[in-house]
C-alpha cells in the first residue's frame, strides 16, 4: 500500500509562531506545514518528549528546528541578542557530517535574520577553529556524536544547560554504533532537558535508551502502513552484472536533464562506476569516507550547484543527503540491508515532487530481494527489458587500485589492448547458452580479473595472484607534485601520521612542455619503525569497535614491543585461558608485518593487569635450557610434517565448508576446533567477498559457522 504524502493547507500562522519566524518561513517559501510538522510543532512548543517517525523526504528537520527557533523568540523576544552567558541551550545529533551541515544549514536559513545562529561541529575539520566558535557563543549547536564527546572531554563544550536535545535519524545514529556517545552525552545534560527525536523507522534500542535517561515520549508516527511514497515511480531491472554499465549509460543518455544519484555497495565500487562514467564524459564524481572532509564539503556543493549531475555513493549517504531536484536513483548494486532501500530511493520525489528509482539486480543480489520485497510489503515493478537497453558504446573498464581508490595506469604489455566489447546480436535469453567465440580464445589479463583481486590481502600465505604477492610494505607511485604522492601513500598505508612517510625519489621525468610545466616524478615509499606511534591508533581503533573498555599503554623496550591492557573488560582479554589476548597479539603482529620490516630478534610483551599472553603465536625459548618453553610446542617443533598437513587438513575443511555454503545458501557448522585450528579457518575466509565465519559457544572448543555474506 503506497500513500503519497502530499503539502498540507494548514498554514505555520494556525500554530501561533511569531510573526518574525512567520516571515522568514515565507521567504525560504515554507508557507504551510508538511505532515510530519503539522503532527508534531504543538507538542514540542508544549515542552513534550517525542519520538516521531515519517519517511524520507518528509520534512523531518523543519519539524524540529522551526519550533527550537520558536522557543527561542519566545524567550528573547523577535530579535534575538548575541549570548552573552555564551551557554549551549539546544544540540542536534545527526549521525553524518553531510546530515550534520545540512540541518545546520536550515537552522541557518530560518534564523539568520532573526539572530539565532547555530554552530556546526564535525569530524575532519580543524577542532581549534571549532573550539574558536564555541568560545564565541552559541545557543544552537549540531555535531556528529565523535566529535562532540572529544570536545566534552577536552572541557571545550558545556552542556548543563541544554534544554532540548534532537536525535536526528536516531535509528541511524544506533545503527552506526553510537550508542556509547550518545549515552556519555546524555549524562553531561540536565534530566529535565526536552528530548527530540525523528526518524524514518523505529528502532528499540532509541527507546531504551530514552527509558534509561528517565524520558518517556510520546510516539507520533505518520503513514505507519507505508514506508514508500507513490510520486516515486521505482522499478526493478533483472540484467547480468556486465549489462549493468551499458544499461546505466543508456539510461543516463537517454535522459538530457539528468540530476542523478548512484548507489553501491563498497567504496572500491563507487570509485569505479564514478570514474567509468567519467571516463565516457558524465559528469560524475564519488563520494566515500576516504574523501577528506573539506573535499566532501566541496563535492556536495558542486553536486547542488549541478557542476556535477551524478553522484556515486555508498549507503553512508542515504541518509545524509537532502538536495531538491534529484529527479533519478539508481541502484547499482542492490542494498544489503532492506531498510536502506527504502533510504535510498528516498533522495528522489523530495518535498511531494516526482522521482524515478531503478534498481539493477544482477544474480549476485537475488539474495537481497526478498527481505526487501518484505520489508516494504510489496513487489518492486519489474522493467520490460529489450536487447537495445543493454548494449552501449561504452570505454574499457578502468583498473582501480585497492588502496588508493585511484586509477592504476595499464602497463605497457597491456597498454595497446583493448576490453571487447558485447556486440553479440543474439536475444538476451541464448547469449548465455555458448561463449562468443572471439572472447574464448582470449589471453586473461590482470585487468580482466574480479573487482576482488585489486584488494589488499595481509595473509600472504592464501594469496595467489601475482599481483596480491607483490610486498605491501613497499609503495610506488608516480605523480607531478609531492603533495599528492604523499596523499596516496597515507591512503595506502591507512594512517594520518604524514612524519611515518619515509620516501626516496626514484626517477624524474621530462617537464611537461620541455622547458616548463610540471614534471612527472617517481616516488618509493616505505614507513618508519616506530613501533608505538604505528600500534596504538590501531589498538585503539580495534578496541573501540570491539566495545572493550580497557585502556592501552605501548612501549619499545631494547627488541622487544610492549602492550599492556589495563581496564574493567580485563576478565574478558583473559577467558578461555586468554584466547583474546593471544588473538589481538597476531592482530598487532600481522599489522606491523604488511607494514614495515620486522628484525628477526623482535620480541612481544603483551598483558593484562600484569599476565603475559600463556601461548603467544611465536614461542621464545627457556635460554637456560635451550628447549620450547612448554610440551606442546616442543611437539610441534619436532614434527613440522605434520603440522603442515594437519593446517592443509583444516583448510580443506574450511574451503569444503564454503563450496556447501554457496551450492545451498545455508549456513554451514564446522566441528569444535582449538583456537589454533579457527584461526587459520577464520584467516582463509576473512578476506573472501561470498562467506563470511562466526564462532559458536563457549570454552576452548567451539565451532564454526559459515555463511553467506
Amino acid at each position: 500500500m503506497y500513500i503519497e504524502v502530499m503539502e498540507t493547507t494548514t498554514p505555520f500562522s494556525d500554530f501561533k509562531l511569531s510573526a518574525a519566524l512567520i516571515n522568514s518561513l515565507n521567504e525560504v517559501g515554507f508557507k504551510n506545514a508538511s505532515p510530519i510538522q503539522e503532527l508534531t510543532l504543538n507538542h514540542i512548543l508544549e515542552g513534550k518528549d517525542i519520538f516521531a517517525q515519517a519517511e524520507t523526504g518528509s520534512g523531518k528537520t523543519g519539524a524540529f528546528a522551526i519550533p527550537i527557533i520558536e522557543q527561542i523568540l519566545r524567550e528573547e523576544g523577535d530579535t534575538v541578542q548575541a549570548p552573552k552567558d555564551k551557554l549551549i541551550q539546544y544540540v542536534t545529533l545527526s549521525p553524518t557530517r553531510e546530515l550534520a551541515q545540512q540541518t545546520h544549514k536550515v537552522f541557518n536559513d530560518l534564523g539568520k535574520d532573526l539572530g539565532v545562529h547555530a554552530a556546526c561541529l564535525i569530524g575532519g575539520e580543524s577542532i581549534d577553529r571549532q573550539k574558536s566558535i564555541l568560545k564565541e557563543g552559541t545557543r544552537v549547536l549540531v555535531a556528529t556524536p565523535g566529535r562532540l564527546v572529544d570536545l566534552i572531554k577536552q572541557k571545550s563544550v558545556n552542556l548543563s544547560q541544554v534544554k532540548a536535545m534532537v536525535f536526528d535519524e536516531a535509528d541511524r545514529l544506533f545503527d552506526m554504533g553510537f550508542q556509547k556517545d550518545i549515552e556519555f552525552i546524555l549524562s553531561k545534560v540536565n534530566d529535565n532537558r526536552q528530548l527530540i527525536m525523528v526518524s524514518a523507522t523505529s528502532n528499540m534500542e532509541v527507546l531504551k535508551t530514552c527509558y534509561k535517561f528517565k524520558s518517556h515520549p510520546v510516539e507520533l508516527k505518520l503513514n505507519e502502513d507505508s514506508l514508500l511514497v507513490d510520486h516515486i515511480n521505482h522499478s526493478l531491472a533483472m540484467i547480468t552484472q556486465k549489462e549493468k554499465m551499458p544499461y546505466l549509460v543508456n539510461l543516463l543518455r537517454k535522459n538530457e536533464d539528468v540530476y542523478a544519484i548512484v548507489f553501491c555497495n563498497t567504496q572500491l565500487q563507487t570509485h569505479l562506476v564514478a570514474e567509468w562514467l567519467r571516463l565516457m564524459d558524465f559528469k560524475a564524481k564519488p563520494i566515500s569516507g576516504r574523501l577528506p572532509q573539506n573535499k566532501r564539503t566541496k563535492l556536495m556543493e558542486e553536486f547542488r550547484n549541478k557542476e556535477v549531475t551524478i553522484l556515486v555513493c555508498t549507503d553512508v549517504a542515504a541518509r545524509g543527503l537532502d538536495v531538491k531536484d534529484v529527479n533519478l536513483v539508481i541502484n547499482y548494486d542492490l542494498p544489503q540491508e532492506a531498510a536502506n532501500y527504502v533510504h535510498r530511493i528516498g533522495r528522489t520525489g523530495r518535498a511531494g515532487k516526482a522521482g524515478q528509482a531503478i534498481s539493477f539486480c544482477a544474480h549476485e543480489d537475488c539474495e537481497h530481494l526478498d527481505d526487501i520485497y518484505k520489508y516494504i510489503d510489496a513487489k518492486i515493478p519489474k522493467v520490460d527489458l529489450k536487447d537495445e537497453d543493454v548494449k552501449a558504446d561504452i570505454v574499457s573498464k578502468p583498473y582501480i587500485d585497492g588502496k588508493t581508490l585511484q586509477i592504476v595506469e595499464r602497463s605497457s604489455s597491456h597498454g595497446g589492448r583493448e576490453r571487447k566489447r558485447d556486440n553479440d546480436s543474439r536475444p538476451r535469453n541464448q547469449r548465455d547458452k555458448t561463449k562468443n567465440m572471439s572472447t574464448q580464445n582470449q589471453e586473461p589479463t590482470k585487468y580482466d580479473a574480479p573487482l576482488e583481486r585489486a584488494l589488499p590481502t595481509p595473509l600472504k600465505k592464501f594469496v595467489k595472484s601475482e599481483e596480491e604477492k607483490r610486498d605491501r610494505r613497499f609503495f610506488i607511485i608516480t605523480t607531478e607534485t609531492e603533495e599528492d604522492a604523499n596523499r596516496a601513500a597515507l591512503g595506502y598505508y591507512m594512517i594520518a601520521d604524514e612524519s611515518l612517510l619515509k620516501k626516496e625519489i626514484i626517477s624524474k621525468g621530462s617537464k611537461r612542455y620541455f622547458f616548463f610545466g610540471p614534471r612527472k616524478t617517481t616516488y618509493r615509499y616505505t614507513l618508519d619503525t616506530h613501533y608505538k606511534r604505528l600500534l596504538l591508533p590501531f589498538i585503539i581503533e580495534v578496541l573501540t569497535l570491539s566495545h572493550l573498555d580497557v585502556r592501552v599503554k605501548v612501549a619499545f623496550k631494547g627488541d622487544t614491543v610492549e602492550v599492556s591492557f589495563n581496564g574493567p573488560d580485563e576478565p574478558i582479554m583473559l577467558r578461555n585461558r586468554a584466547e583474546m589476548l593471544q588473538s589481538f597479539e597476531q592482530l598487532m603482529r600481522l599489522y606491523l608485518a604488511n607494514k614495515v620490516t620486522l628484525p628477526s630478534r623482535l620480541k612481544w610483551s603483551v598483558k593484562v593487569a600484569g599476565q603475559k599472553t600463556s601461548t603467544p603465536p611465536t614461542r621464545e625459548r627457556d635460554n637456560s635450557r635451550g628447549r620450547p618453553q612448554n610440551g606442546r610446542d616442543n611437539a610441534r617443533r619436532r614434527s613440522p610434517e605434520k603440522d603442515q598437513e594437519r593446517e592443509e587438513k583444516i583448510l580443506k575443511l574450511a574451503k569444503e565448508a564454503k563450496d556447501k555454503v554457496l551450492s545451498t545458501k545455508e549456513p554451514f557448522t564446522l566441528k569444535p576446533l582449538d583456537p589454533r585450528d579457527r584461526r587459520t579457518v577464520h584467516q582463509l575466509l576473512s578476506e573472501d567477498p561470498e562467506v563470511k565465519t562466526t564462532s559458536l559457544g563457549d570454552g576452548r572448543l567451539k565451532k564454526i559457522e559459515v555463511s553467506i555474506r
